[in-house]
């Protein structure tokens, strides 16, 4: 008895097996053909034989994305997933689809996961670690953009434009130490890397620190590249700090023809304010807050100008 019923069971299964694959070819066909309707009406059919199947939850997803309807789409997607929580392909859909929805936080949270199981089904995919890290840089998660940056490093050791990222996690945490110690790693494996020796020299410009040091390295890159405005704007940046206001006017001036940048403006304005040009000052200002109409610091700068006589 339990032989054949045995026996029974398989038949059933077979039966059903085999009807979802002649609906799934049909629907196949339909899509081929542009016939979207009748391709959605073969794979709902396809589905109701097999309602586990992952392949069959995405086929009906990617006619619902042709005929423009989203958020059936998603459903089926979120099925798929259900099914099969490491489908990348599904997962990326689901990403484009919240961004054309502008549903930012879905979005963002889908092409986290794609990624994530990238690595977790290649976990050498330096591409994908690369993608993940840029993702919490952007959302200023910067402890997970550190792990993932040093999982980066385990893999491939001299990663320049990781390093970099580092650097810039540290400066962000104010851990200035460690942001050093990231550049000056840098410096040992590309010697000549001039827009490493120009960020080093800023950050000790920015932080006060080693400001000797700082003008060597600028120099340095300035021998280079010296049109590069970012470059001037680091040495007019050092003369300010060592209070040499003539000199930092100078290269400021230089700078800004060089590269419009709100940084440079307001650094050039700083210069003039400190020379007590004040005019020159509030005209620099205003030319760095239209570039930069979020900076909340230099419009209160502004606002609470005080004149010299």
């Amino acid at each position: 008895m339990w032989i054949f019923l045995n026996s029974v069971n398989l038949e059933a299964v077979e039966y059903k097996l085999s009807k979802s694959l002649t609906c799934l070819i049909m629907g196949c066909i339909y899509e081929k053909e542009g016939d979207f309707e009748s391709a959605l009406k073969e794979y709902q059919k396809s589905i109701e034989f097999d309602p586990s199947s992952s392949v069959l939850h995405f086929k009906l997803a990617t006619v619902y994305i042709k005929k423009q309807d989203f958020p059936k789409a998603v459903e089926e997607l979120k099925l798929v997933l259900k099914y099969d929580p490491k489908a990348l392909e599904s997962q990326y859909l689901l990403a484009i689809i919240y961004s054309l929805q502008n549903r930012s936080d879905l979005a963002v949270e889908a092409i986290e996961n794609f990624l994530k199981t990238a690595i977790e089904l290649n976990p050498d995919y330096l591409q994908a670690y690369k993608a993940l890290a840029l993702l919490y840089l952007e959302q200023r998660r910067f402890s997970e953009a550190e792990k993932i940056c040093k999982d980066i490093l385990s893999i491939s050791a001299d990663d320049r434009q990781v390093h970099i990222w580092l650097a810039h996690i540290y400066e962000k945490q104010s851990r200035i130490e460690e942001a050093i110690g990231e550049f000056k790693k840098l410096l040992e494996l590309y010697p000549d890397d001039h827009q490493i020796m120009n960020a080093l020299g800023y950050l000790y410009v920015e932080e006060g620190i080693n400001l000797n040091e700082a003008e060597i390295l600028i120099k340095k890159a300035l021998e280079f590249e010296p049109e590069n405005g970012a470059y001037r704007d680091s040495l007019g940046w050092l003369y300010y700090r060592k209070d040499l206001i003539e000199e930092a006017i100078e290269e400021l001036e230089k700078a800004v023809l060089l590269l419009e940048d709100p940084v440079i403006y307001e650094h050039l304005g700083d210069a003039y304010y400190k020379k007590g040009l004040i005019l020159k000052a509030k005209e620099n200002w205003q030319k760095a807050l239209e570039l930069d109409p979020k900076n909340i610091e230099l419009n209160q700068k502004i606002e609470n100008i005080k004149f010299i006589p």
